[in-house]
């Protein structure tokens, strides 16, 4: 058993340490020259590139391989928008229960999230005084963009092109417009397009560089994840996660009983903000009231959804009679 659920339990609890920082309105703990949350999401994004490009050489067929991808994401994120909506939004609003189930907003909510690209943050009279007003998850933003990489690792299997050249020379395509968007406007942080564009090519380039060690077939050397660890402590941490996570991922690990960390990264938010708003906001509190949420949701939604998926077909060999 490797130990990929268990840095993904490790990246999802990561993230939610970083949030009571900012729900709290208080400034970002920083982790050298990065923080929790961006560090637990290119976790993530390296983890999703290493095994979904695995998944599509295991099982090279686009309609099985959006078929798992979807089966994975949707039904825990239709199940967490649904009760966030009308659940832990009902129970914060500040309109009157029948006025708040009467706004489109509530119902666009549910609909739109779950259609992953339109992401909607904010629910009628839902937060609107906390710290971090009028967002209610605002860890979906990553799920869209999680997804429009599975379509890009779709889209080089079906035109067969998912191979180690071109993923790699897509790395380093993602890794040089990082470097320039970075050298070019060191502001980036203060949003808009720029933003956008360094967010892409930040998380695009940790999931292709998984994409990449995956598809090489070859174990990342230990001496080369080791020499490339010290630059988690620079301005180019990005460039040395990728070996570091998938040698560590790669290791032997206990067989946790779930994964719970798809869960923990769905719920966690708009529990954080409710906790928030009645003062109570600690990282303690936060993971005690959202793995509940997860575990059932990876038991009740994730774990026999799972079990939906298409099976590989064996090869048939059309020479034997």
């Amino acid at each position: 058993m490797n130990s990929f659920d268990l840095l993904r339990l490790l990246a999802a609890t990561a993230v939610i340490f970083h949030h009571d920082w900012p729900l709290a309105g208080l400034p970002v703990r920083r982790l050298f020259s990065t923080d929790f949350g961006e560090l637990g999401v290119g976790i993530f994004f390296v983890i999703s590139g290493y095994l979904v490009a695995a998944s599509w050489r295991r099982a090279p067929e686009l309609r099985a391989f959006l078929q798992k991808r979807l089966l994975r994401i949707e039904p825990a994120l239709v199940a967490s928008v649904a009760v966030t909506a009308l659940v832990f939004g009902a129970y914060a609003t500040t309109l009157p229960l029948a006025d708040y189930f009467r706004e489109p907003k509530v119902w666009l909510y549910v609909v739109r999230n779950t259609l992953l690209y339109p992401v909607t943050y904010d629910l009628p009279g839902v937060f609107n005084h906390n710290p971090l007003p009028d967002t209610v998850n605002g860890s979906l933003w990553t799920l869209r963009l999680e997804f429009s990489f599975y379509l890009v690792v779709a889209a080089l299997g079906f035109a067969r092109l998912l191979t180690p050249r071109v993923v790699g020379a897509l790395t380093l395509a993602a890794a040089a417009a990082f470097l320039v968007l970075h050298v070019a406007r060191p502001d980036l942080r203060t949003g808009g397009l720029m933003r956008l564009a360094d967010i892409a090519a930040l998380n695009g380039f940790l999931f292709l560089a998984g994409a990449f060690l995956s598809l090489r077939d070859r174990p990342v050397p230990v001496w080369a994840a080791i020499l490339l660890a010290p630059l988690l402590l620079t301005p180019a941490w990005i460039f040395g996660l990728p070996a570091l996570v998938v040698a560590v991922g790669s290791l032997r690990s206990v067989r946790l009983p779930g994964d719970i960390s798809y869960g923990l990264y769905i719920y966690a938010f708009p529990l954080q903000q409710i906790l928030a708003a009645h003062g109570k906001l600690s990282f303690a509190a936060a993971v005690a009231v959202t793995a509940p949420f997860a575990i059932a949701s990876w038991f009740l939604i994730e774990k026999p959804a799972l079990r939906l998926k298409p099976r590989a077909q064996p090869i048939v060999d059309c020479q034997q009679p």
